[in-house]
């Protein structure tokens, strides 16, 4: 077996391609109910890290067989001892070291950038976190993953009620010139988050950083759709909410940010924002069918505006960190 680093950004179109056999084959079997991931899509992806991070990638081939691929995600923005690392196994090539073999080279490449620290994504009780423990990683958090039928959800939306004082902004891709400021600062309120121990480090915002990040979602094929809440008497951001649609399998949509500021809550706006932007969703049309959230079981008032709006936990993630 040969395991071999590439550039994703000059990658040929067989890397691509076996790149996309492996990563299809495991979704199939680890997440049988995500929708296919077209290779162009993926493609995308891989060519098109986060603003301020530098992306490794391997390759594992038996003969001429892809078996795994695995890449080390290093920020150069935050976090910066630490590298996140993702491997990924052909189910039909598995329980054979071929796992093993690439994360040894993550970890080479993790201590050549002088980091000490890797954080590994996986599926709780799975082959994903049985792999980290035999790594030497200890668990850090738990994530729920919910999703919402959009079908289900149209007709059972809490009713709308505008909270007094506020106005419902809503967009696709950029956030406006002339509330891209307190946009900002409204996303700073993700800091308080629950992670669970993980200690993850968030930097400051800033207006340039999130325009890199919006342009890196159209980098990637995806479309950002943001509901604001804005506050009447000042005219700023008091609060927001995010979804990530992918225009190449828009089926499933991802929710990212959502957000109020301190001064701005018990006004019920995070709920009001998120039925809002189902909502928006369901007047398309119907292309996006679902909308997938992650949440830590101890963020209980997001839990219950998602269980309100009809959201449904379908598996357990787990930050492992070692």
């Amino acid at each position: 077996m040969d395991v071999t680093p590439f550039d994703a950004a000059q990658a040929d179109h067989d890397t691509v391609a076996d790149w996309h056999r492996v990563h299809a084959a495991a979704a199939a079997v680890d997440d049988p109910d995500h929708p296919h991931v077209p290779a162009a899509a993926l493609a995308a992806r891989l060519a098109a890290p986060p603003p301020q991070t530098r992306a490794l990638h391997w390759l594992a081939r038996d003969g001429d067989e892809p078996v795994g691929t695995a890449t080390l995600s290093l920020s150069d923005r935050e976090n910066l001892g630490w590298g996140f690392a993702e491997v990924v196994v052909h189910p039909a090539h598995r329980r054979r070291g071929h796992g093993r073999a690439l994360l040894a080279a993550v970890r080479e490449g993790l201590t050549a950038a002088g980091r000490g620290t890797l954080v590994y994504d996986v599926g709780a009780d799975s082959a994903g976190a049985a792999f980290a423990a035999a790594a030497g990683a200890r668990h850090a958090q738990t994530l729920w993953e919910s999703e919402l039928e959009l079908a289900r959800a149209a007709d059972e939306l809490p009713e709308e009620r505008e909270p007094a004082g506020y106005r419902a902004v809503r967009w696709s891709g950029a956030a406006p010139d002339e509330l891209v400021a307190s946009y900002v600062a409204a996303a700073e309120a993700m800091a308080d988050s629950p992670d669970g121990g993980l200690g993850y480090q968030v930097a400051p915002g800033s207006v340039a950083h999130t325009r890199e990040v919006e342009q890196w979602w159209a980098r990637r094929g995806c479309q950002l759709r943001t509901v604001a809440a804005v506050h009447e008497g000042s005219g700023a951001v008091a609060g927001l909410t995010v979804v990530a649609v992918p225009l190449l399998h828009p089926q499933l949509a991802y929710q990212e940010d959502t957000a109020v500021v301190p001064a701005h809550r018990g006004h019920g706006l995070g709920l009001w924002l998120k039925a809002r932007m189902v909502r928006w969703l369901v007047a398309d049309g119907m292309v996006v069918r679902r909308i997938r959230t992650t949440t830590d079981p101890a963020n209980t008032h997001m839990l219950d505006i998602n269980a309100r709006l009809g959201f449904h936990r379908t598996r357990v993630r787990e930050q492992w960190v070692g």
